[in-house]
């Protein structure tokens, strides 16, 4: 509107609607435009969330300033502060986790399912052959690695090289000495347990619904529960003994949050989906644990596999690993 008086002014200068309208009034009226515009241009890129193109591959995983991904089998390690990428030898590699300067992801280079251990400032690397499965996918903690095979789940501590079978049940993860995992028990739907390492005991957090792909991070526990449509996300905490959904819906609509997800401090990233044909695929949303909100990073349905490490998500979207302040 303002600029439209501006073009006016210019055309029909002097005596407009009954105003006289002179040098210093004009050029008033363009130092409010401009003032107009660099508000509305700076409120479009606040609003906006930047993404960032830094690699291209999938299955990525972060541990503060790194990021690991996978490229055809390939391994990548990119810094964050440095922006610097790095190829690891190998081939045939999915899946990868890491964790300080520990790296682990399953590896069928040699014809056969294996975990592959690796030190990303020694670069010595180490197997695990024994109790792998093709859908083995590795955690870990520590020193401490956590997987599914055959229906068990696995834990190896790679400073003594015990490994040691802790329970019946798939999808494990670990943090600290609990480690998260779904199970199926007599009569009934999945449901998430967690084991103590200490102890060697383990709890139901889930109690009902139809649960799998659970998390761990701190006292807290995440997972997917398919009990109704697309999936909604439910979270325990283990100090409190609380249990909240993240995500809501109704029978109608249907919840349709039952893809990727991924914990770290007081974030909860998840995807968005609208088919339940292609669950690996949505919008990607992170969720505030301390205000109870969520917030939209990503939109197009294409978005995969985020992950959350402090103020940092990281996802996949058609070929390209992106990183986004949250």
């Amino acid at each position: 509107m303002i600029l439209c008086c501006y073009n006016k002014i210019r055309k029909y200068p002097g005596f407009i609607n009954g105003i006289m309208w002179g040098k210093k009034m004009k050029n008033k009226i363009l130092s409010i435009s401009l003032i107009f515009i660099s508000f509305v241009v700076l409120a479009t890129v606040a609003s906006a969330t930047q993404m960032t193109k830094i690699g291209s591959g999938s299955e990525p995983a972060i541990y503060d300033s790194k990021v690991v991904w996978t490229n055809g089998g390939v391994l990548h390690v990119y810094d964050l502060t440095t922006k610097k990428d790095t190829k690891i030898s190998s081939s045939a590699s999915s899946h990868p986790a890491i964790f300080g300067n520990k790296l682990v992801w399953h590896d069928k280079s040699a014809g056969m399912s294996r975990l592959t251990v690796y030190d990303i400032k020694t670069r010595a690397k180490s197997y695990i052959i024994q109790d792998i499965a093709a859908n083995s996918i590795p955690a870990i903690y520590g020193n401490r690695i956590v997987w599914s095979a055959n229906g068990n789940v696995y834990m190896r501590d790679i400073s003594t090289h015990l490994q040691t079978k802790i329970a019946v049940g798939d999808n494990s993860d670990i943090y600290g000495n609990k480690v998260s995992y779904d199970s199926y028990p007599a009569d009934n739907t999945p449901q998430i347990y967690v084991y103590d390492i200490t102890t060697k005991k383990a709890i139901d957090v889930s109690q009902y619904g139809d649960n799998i792909a659970s998390h761990i991070y701190g006292n807290k526990v995440i997972w997917s529960d398919f009990n109704i449509k697309l999936g909604n996300i439910r979270m325990y905490d283990i100090a409190t003994k609380k249990q909240t959904e993240v995500t809501t819906g109704d029978d109608i609509t249907g919840y349709d949050t039952g893809g990727a997800i991924d914990i770290n401090g007081n974030k909860i990233v998840y995807l968005k989906h609208n088919n339940l044909a292609k669950m690996d695929f949505g919008d990607v949303y992170v969720y505030n644990i301390a205000t109870g909100k969520s917030k939209q990073l990503s939109s197009g349905n294409t978005a995969q596999t985020p992950v959350a490490s402090g103020n940092v998500v990281v996802l996949s979207n058609s070929g390209s690993i992106y990183m986004v302040y949250c």
